[in-house]
């Protein structure tokens, strides 16, 4: 059963219940007083006819005749209430046995229906000393019956409208309160469909449903935010596993060649030494890759310590290293490092910059140059590694720092890389609580930057 229809059932009920006893109440108590204050108007008329015929009857000391019983009978009931339609006085020997056994000086009353009249035949039993006399008063309670019918009927009446009205309203309502339920559902099974990332707006609800969809609406943004993530690294798991088997497959077929070339044929001296070598070269990258790989996962799985550095210093060393490599692409480069403490470990913070530099002197063209320098503020300190050369398509820079990624595969094993250096120097950066920065322009140059704690300032 639908919570809208539930809540409509219920709260249908509970206004039909409350309606029907409340109205049911009312009435009731209504049509008891009218016919409680008619019947005090009865009893108080009974009991003044009742006292001015003893009154008459005092006056006379004998049996009162016909004549006298009428000409009491007419002044009697010229001083009644008009609540009295009729009245008769009769002798004992006129009277049936039920009355006839009364106690003396009593009243009895009861109903009786007269054609489409209903009366209160008001009888009482009087002894005069002389004899004894019936009192015979009739009161009309067909007005009353009248309109104690016409309040049931009004009430049964305003039962319906008001049944009527309060469904339509309620429903209505309840319809205007499990809209946004309704529509938070809608988004649910959206959601469990797999369109992720759905979220529902709704602009008149309660503060509670209001509550209820941004929860729904923060939920849905983490399940797609989380799918994406999840796809990501699916994608990049994907990629990194085809990467890696190229990887291998290119020197193991190398090896696997030379080997059945010096098996399978009579080989000069020469020839050999060129398969050994070949063969040697290949395996040695093999171990270069595995070191990698190793170098990767440790990086990955560790904490290092940290220490308090003059990135100046570490500029005179960097500057060594680079020497070789600048030679090498016959490409220049320039360290402009301040006098700055830094907060990093000496050995891993060398090595990003050795790889991250020998990716820009492989990126940059001969007679060409890179820049190394750092630019400092109140808490930290940025360094920029920054050349002229090839550039990086846009689309590629999200890619870059993943394993085995190269954007031109061709290039990057004419150099001797794998596509492993800038996804040790990501690791090597979130080890030291930064992270790397591309801005790069195809055919204009790259420039990487990453920031590095100040020495002594508090994470």
């Amino acid at each position: 059963m639908k919570l809208s229809f539930k809540f409509f059932c219920i709260a249908y009920l509970a206004v039909l219940l409350s309606t029907g006893l409340a109205g049911s109440y009312i009435v009731y108590t209504i049509n008891h007083m009218l016919w409680d204050a008619q019947i005090e108007r009865v009893n108080a008329a009974v009991a003044y006819a009742a006292d001015s015929f003893m009154a008459f009857a005092d006056i006379s000391d004998r049996e009162i005749s016909a004549s006298q019983r009428a000409d009491a009978t007419r002044q009697i009931k010229h001083m009644l209430d008009d609540v009295i339609s009729d009245l008769d006085i009769l002798p004992s020997e006129a009277v049936s046995a039920k009355h006839l056994a009364m106690q003396e000086n009593a009243c009895a009353a009861t109903y009786i229906k007269n054609d489409q009249r209903l009366l209160m035949e008001s009888v009482c039993k009087l002894n005069t000393g002389s004899a004894e006399y019936y009192l015979f008063l009739y009161s009309d309670f067909t007005k009353i019956q009248q309109q104690h019918d016409t309040l049931w009927n009004t009430y049964g009446l305003v039962v319906i409208c008001v049944s009527i009205g309060s469904g339509l309203l309620l429903f209505a309502l309840t319809k205007r309160v499990t809209t946004p339920l309704r529509k938070l559902a809608t988004v649910a099974d959206e959601i469990a469909l797999g369109n992720y990332g759905k979220t529902v707006k709704l602009t008149h609800a309660g503060h509670e449903i209001t509550a209820l969809s941004s929860s729904v609406n923060s939920m849905s943004h983490a399940i797609a935010q989380k799918i994406h993530e999840i796809q990501d690294e699916l994608e990049k798991r994907d990629l990194f596993v085809a990467d890696f088997t190229h990887e291998m497959k290119t020197p193991m077929t190398a090896i696997i060649g030379y080997a059945q070339l010096l098996r399978s044929y009579d080989l000069d001296k020469s020839e050999k030494d060129q398969a050994s070598e070949a063969i040697c070269n290949e395996a040695k990258r093999l171990e270069k890759l595995s070191l990698q790989l190793l170098e990767l996962y440790v990086y990955r799985n560790e904490s290092i310590q940290t220490e308090n550095l003059d990135l100046f210093e570490v500029g005179e060393q960097l500057h060594s290293t680079l020497r070789f490599l600048s030679e090498k692409y016959r490409v220049d480069y320039h360290i402009d490092f301040h006098h700055a403490t830094v907060s990093a470990n000496r050995e891993m913070l060398l090595t990003l910059l050795y790889n991250l530099a020998d990716n820009a002197f492989k990126a940059s063209r001969p007679q060409t140059s890179i820049r190394i320098y750092s630019q400092t503020d109140a808490t930290s300190v940025t360094i920029h590694i920054e050349d002229h050369g090839i550039g990086i398509a846009k689309e590629h820079l999200k890619w870059i720092t993943e394993p085995f990624y190269r954007e031109d595969k061709s290039r990057s094993r004419e150099s001797g890389g794998a596509g492993l250096g800038l996804a040790l120097c990501k690791e090597i950066a979130i080890l030291h609580a930064t992270q790397l920065h591309f801005e790069s322009e195809k055919e204009k140059g790259t420039t990487v930057s990453f920031s590095l704690k100040k020495g002594g300032v508090e994470k």
